[in-house]
């Protein structure tokens, strides 16, 4: 009996639904711009009053710089009334995020109908025990390609760094990337995925990316978080903490890019309430996932030439540091390498990225993998990617843009190493 197509999809659409508990239906997306000091100072104290009703997808920065914040329908009459009394520039950028997470996962099921039987889909989102399975599958079947488990998390699962190395024993230098730390952040796992399958199928074939394997070890650890990443798979697609339990709050999770020691506790870029989204820990390292990442970079310690932490969104690239507005001393050449960077991956389409130091050019951030790479190992070449977009999708980026994300991407990293 043939099963009908649109029931076969229906199926696949209920059997990966990402939004379990949490329905996102009615939320908007508001983006306001502060153009006076009390503007600020309103949205300032907003974020500072952490709710479920407001999400801050881009917290507040300076004069002039835009806020996005994710608003639930039964706060939304009150936030237009008190921007708009305020005098605050504001407009709804995000009709429903309901409807996105709804077409998302509606393109999802039709691609695993279409597609079923690939190794992986590198047009399609993946779940973590898919990915997983296509590391595994890599090492077992190509021979410059193996598997390191790091750590392990709190409910159980491996943070796998993938290895494309042609001699381990070589000892050669090292360009290293952790994605998805941000759990809702899955065009970083996706893109990082599309270049290490261009890296491993090019390899012996495309002489560029031959002579870039046979120079340099490729360290990739393409889901950073991964109990919150599965989290947004089976319960609430927006999570961005990891998932452990906090002592004497009803709130769980740790943003693991706020739990790193250089900045750590900064006044100003995480936060100390356990409900916050940026809550940075009880203290230094103190998550397993963030001690997985120190360990993987002090294992390769000398050896790492360039240390990437890939997130979304907003389309930058950005040097140390994160918590302090001033540069560092190499900034110079941090900048020089950046640009030769961005102009290489804005060629590829024409999609406009801007660059510069993360506090400066983005926000403060206190506690994140960037600065650690940095001032904690010593590596110069220590970047955070925020890739696309301008917040047109946001956190819900479409899976057809995955490929075209991920191609200009690897055209700006392939210029950036060539060019340290």
């Amino acid at each position: 009996m043939k099963i009908p197509f649109a029931v076969l999809c229906s199926s696949l659409l209920l059997s990966i639904s990402v939004t379990a508990n949490v329905d996102y239906s009615g939320h908007v997306v508001i983006r306001a711009i502060p153009e006076t000091k009390d503007q600020l100072e309103l949205l300032n104290n907003w974020f500072s009053q952490t709710t479920s009703f407001l999400d801050f997808w881009f917290p507040p920065r300076k004069i002039n710089k835009f806020v996005d914040i994710r608003v639930h329908p039964e706060w939304y009459d009150h936030v237009v009334e008190t921007l708009t009394r305020m005098n605050i520039n504001h407009k709804i950028h995000i009709a429903d995020i309901g409807e996105l997470v709804r077409q998302e996962q509606e393109t999802i099921a039709l691609r695993r109908a279409l597609y079923s039987g690939k190794a992986i889909d590198l047009e399609n989102y993946h779940t973590y025990e898919e990915v997983m399975a296509y590391l595994a599958d890599l090492a077992n079947t190509n021979p410059i390609v193996s598997t390191k488990v790091g750590g392990t998390t709190a409910e159980g699962r491996d943070i796998v760094q993938l290895i494309i190395s042609t001699d381990l024993s070589a000892n050669k230098p090292v360009e290293f990337f952790e994605c998805n730390v941000h759990a809702r952040e899955w065009i970083t796992a996706a893109t990082c995925i599309w270049i290490i399958d261009q890296i491993t199928t090019g390899y012996g074939s495309d002489p560029e990316i031959t002579d870039l394997v046979d120079k340099y070890d490729w360290k990739f650890v393409p889901i950073a978080n991964p109990d919150g990443y599965a989290y947004t798979w089976s319960d609430d697609r927006l999570w961005r903490k990891n998932r452990v339990f906090i002592n004497n709050s009803a709130c769980r999770g740790v943003d693991i890019n706020r739990n790193f020691p250089v900045g750590f506790g900064s006044p100003d870029g995480g936060s100390d309430s356990p409900c916050s989204t940026t809550y940075r820990g009880e203290g230094p390292l103190s998550e397993l996932e963030s001690n997985t990442i120190k360990d993987l970079i002090v294992a390769d310690r000398g050896r790492i030439r360039s240390a990437i932490s890939v997130h979304s969104y907003d389309q930058q690239w950005l040097s140390p540091y994160g918590y302090s507005i001033e540069y560092p001393l190499e900034y110079a050449e941090m900048y020089r390498v950046m640009e030769i960077g961005v102009n290489a991956l804005t060629a590829t389409y024409g999609t406009q990225y801007t660059y510069g130091s993360f506090a400066n050019a983005l926000y403060l951030g206190s506690g994140v993998t960037t600065d650690y790479y940095y001032e904690g190992e010593g590596i110069l070449h220590s970047y955070t990617i925020e890739l696309r977009d301008l917040g047109t999708y946001g956190f819900v980026l479409p899976p057809d843009q995955i490929v075209p994300t991920a191609i200009e991407t690897w055209n700006g990293i392939k210029a950036f190493v060539n060019a340290i």
